[in-house]
């Protein structure tokens, strides 16, 4: 069911001609104002799709008006993969090349969500899409093959789905070109989120902590309430000043608020850190996790794509004096799973260690 939803959101996008994607009133009668409140959580949910569109479109527009600039390669090979009949297709490209690219920095690499223009011809302009006799499509990547033998770590094989059977004519001998435009998966995950109403097994799992963010639970709203009004022994003296150097009083207030329920007897908090764009959001939030850091709070931190969670962590550790720097990445959850495995046993095994004549100490697989 999910990755159904999602397909649908490349579907959408594949279905956009040329003239829909540079035409800014495609969704002028859909988009409407955000209310301030909602009916139902269905309601919440589908105030944003149609702005989601509108701004995918935005995006791929942009990618359009610039596409000389875009890396490209040619395609040296080319062929339809089962399941046949579903526009699928194995891809080998040459090289990646970006003549706008920093010297000795890597062009590009192809990564699962990434959408191109499929042509007979490297498109400096949108028009050259659109001369007679041109033939082109949109395809966007739903498999990574990384080859051994390589030398470089640039990805040259993978697989595509296209947005209409691709015949080109081969008795033209024609090169094929791939172009880069965009990259699909940060708003496709926000599209499967906000179908998540339709899909009764995710949203029984969320349904209480998403009617909390709303406010439509009038319990949780009442224990919120009553947690903040009991911990305000919380405001210590060296935690206000920890966070008050570069913050304004409002954000601080946000922190306090999102430490004030870490003691609320409620089995689940929510609080929502919210402004518009340059309000300092991200600073209020790193500096969140930097005085659960110093609290010795263990805490996970989620966001849709690597470059939001980069830019918090930069500010967190303070990248420059922490000589982070190149490795960045081991932030990332798939970087971690060792560690994190590591932490767990040897706790259990410290616990084992204290306890080892317990007769009702039991342990799970």
């Amino acid at each position: 069911m999910a990755e159904a939803k999602t397909d649908r959101f490349t579907d959408i996008v594949f279905s956009w001609s040329l003239k829909d994607i540079f035409n800014e009133n495609i969704y002028k009668n859909q988009v409407e104002k955000i209310p301030e409140s909602f009916h139902s959580v269905q309601h919440y949910f589908g105030s944003y799709l149609y702005p989601l569109l509108e701004e995918t479109r935005a995006q791929v527009h942009s990618s359009m008006e610039t596409i000389y600039r875009a890396p490209f390669a040619e395609v040296v090979g080319f062929e339809e993969c089962e399941p046949y009949g579903k526009n699928l297709y194995d891809i080998k490209v040459d090289f990646w090349r970006n003549r706008f690219s920093d010297r000795g920095k890597e062009p590009y690499k192809t990564l699962p969500g990434d959408l191109f223009v499929l042509a007979d011809a490297k498109p400096e302009t949108v028009s050259d899409l659109q001369r007679v006799g041109r033939s082109w499509a949109f395809v966007s990547v739903t498999d990574v093959s990384e080859n051994k033998n390589e030398d470089d770590s640039t990805s040259r094989y993978f697989k595509v789905k296209a947005s209409k059977e691709c015949e080109f004519n081969d008795s033209t001998h024609r090169s094929l070109f791939l172009v880069f435009l965009e990259n699909l998966v940060p708003n496709r995950r926000i599209w499967k989120g906000l179908h998540m109403s339709s899909d009764l097994k995710i949203m029984s799992r969320n349904l209480k902590i998403i009617k909390e963010v709303l406010c439509t639970d009038s319990v949780a709203q009442k224990n919120n309430f009553l947690c903040s009004e009991t911990n305000d022994d919380i405001r210590d003296k060296w935690l206000v000043e920890s966070l008050s150097s570069g913050l304004n009083e409002s954000q601080t207030g946000a922190v306090l608020a999102c430490l004030e329920m870490l003691h609320c007897d409620s089995k689940s908090t929510v609080q929502l850190i919210w402004g518009p764009p340059g309000t300092g959001k991200t600073k209020t939030t790193a500096t969140l996790l930097f005085t659960l850091l110093r609290m010795n709070c263990r805490t996970v931190i989620c966001a849709p794509t690597n470059v939001a969670i980069t830019e918090v962590a930069s500010r967190v550790l303070k990248m420059e004096r922490l000589k982070v720097g190149s490795h960045i990445e081991d932030i990332y959850l798939n970087y971690r799973r060792q560690i994190c495995f590591y932490c767990i046993t040897a706790s259990i095994l410290h616990f084992y260690v204290l306890y080892p004549y317990s007769q009702e100490l039991h342990f799970g697989t």
